[in-house]
């Protein structure tokens, strides 16, 4: 559930704040529409625990932005940087840890090509009890008592 609310999370940014630049995402198969637009896929879903009822869900997305003939990657990187660090995910504010442009590392790539990453963490607690957990207090030395 977190992947889908962290997904329609970035498709309704990226869909607000660029009207005009159609949004394609790699899991629909959807056929790719004429340049200007945005294909994205979801590289890493994961979830690791903090704390015995706290868990880190981690997100990175890979987007491509396409150009229209004549223009170039460099005019969009500063506002995609900008819309895309902080996302509203079931209601939450949810900030990017780590937001990148990259060039492609094959040979021949051009200056115009390149795509976003962003990635983000969700904080999500288990909704279980913790049964039998008992605070002990640490004495001077290190001991617990």
């Amino acid at each position: 559930m977190p992947t889908q609310y962290i997904t329609d999370a970035l498709a309704f940014r990226l869909n607000s704040s660029f009207p005009g630049i159609p949004l394609i995402f790699k899991e629909d198969a959807v056929p790719i529409s004429a340049p200007p637009y945005f294909h994205t896929e979801l590289t890493l879903a994961e979830i690791e625990p903090v704390s015995q009822r706290r868990y880190a869900a981690r997100f990175r997305f890979r987007i491509v932005y396409v150009p229209a003939a004549g223009q170039s990657v460099a005019e969009i990187m500063d506002e995609m940087l900008e819309a895309l660090t902080v996302l509203a995910v079931d209601g939450r504010p949810c900030r990017a840890v780590s937001v990148a442009w990259e060039r492609p590392e094959e040979e021949g790539g051009t200056e115009r090509e390149g795509y976003f990453r962003a990635e983000y963490v969700l904080q999500l607690l288990n909704e279980q009890t913790e049964e039998g957990v008992k605070m002990q207090i640490l004495q001077q030395g290190g001991h617990l008592k």
